[in-house]
């Protein structure tokens, strides 16, 4: 019986290890297998981005507002990535980050690259 035991014993965080591993590759075998979702209609990742950034104005404009600086980076971030998603779309280069945040230029350059292949973020037209 201790013979058993100590086979048990020895084998046991083996058989766990492995157990563990093909965990692992059933998942990823899963996964891949699993249909991409259709991308977004451009229509509504327009409108997202309208939206944002008519709100990034109204906050970068208000003054006396509580958590201000909290806020204009929270917008700001999603607006971001909104632009992000839409480069990628319609394959233009999306904004560079300088550090820790995208500075404006960057937007402004973003934003008009947009607009000359077809997505007006600031107008209500899209092309």
């Amino acid at each position: 019986m201790s013979m058993l035991a100590l086979l048990a014993v020895v084998l046991l965080p083996t058989a766990i290890g492995y157990a563990i591993v093909l965990a692992g590759r059933v998942v990823r075998w899963f996964s891949r297998r699993r249909p991409a979702l259709p991308p977004e209609p451009l229509e509504k990742l327009a409108a997202d981005l309208r939206r944002l950034r008519a709100e990034l104005e109204r906050v970068e404009a208000a003054s006396g507002l509580p958590g201000k600086r909290v806020r204009l980076a929270a917008v700001r971030a999603a607006y971001v990535d909104r632009l992000d998603t839409a480069c990628r779309r319609l394959g233009v280069a999306p904004p560079v980050p300088a550090g820790a945040e995208v500075p404006l230029a960057e937007i402004y350059r973003t934003e008009h690259d947009l607009r000359s292949n077809g997505l007006d973020v600031r107008g209500m037209t899209l092309l």
